[in-house]
């Protein structure tokens, strides 16, 4: 078992993250399953699903242990300018350095923690 085949996401409402990921971040919609309560979006990586739960995750970034996915960009100045006209949450102002470039934290309205990241061309 040497690969990841499935990014699981839960959410507390269906339809506002197929907004927030669709819309927003430009991922599309295949399929849904079980009634509504799972939705697969298109990605060039793994299959990524959108799942409901009652009880999202109470975890605080960078706080408490976590997956952080990490969604990355050409231009991250460009797209958070974008990202912050349609509403998105940012934890940061601006654009924070790292060892392999920049990056910027958002969340989802389910509280999901995602980052944007710009890597350095070397």
């Amino acid at each position: 078992m040497t690969s990841f085949s499935v990014i699981g996401i839960y959410v507390d409402d269906i339809n506002k993250a197929v907004d927030f990921y669709c819309e927003k971040l430009g991922f599309e919609e295949v399929k849904r399953y079980n009634n509504d309560c799972i939705v697969q979006l298109k990605n060039n990586g793994p299959t990524v699903i959108l799942e409901k739960t009652d009880n999202p995750s109470p975890a605080k970034y960078p706080e408490d242990s976590q997956v952080v996915l990490c969604i990355a960009t050409d231009d991250i100045k460009e797209t958070s300018e974008k990202l912050r006209t349609q509403g998105v949450e940012f934890l940061q102002e601006h654009p924070e350095e790292f060892v392999a470039g920049l990056f910027m934290v958002i969340r989802d309205p389910a509280g999901n923690t995602l980052q944007l990241l710009q890597f350095k061309e070397e």
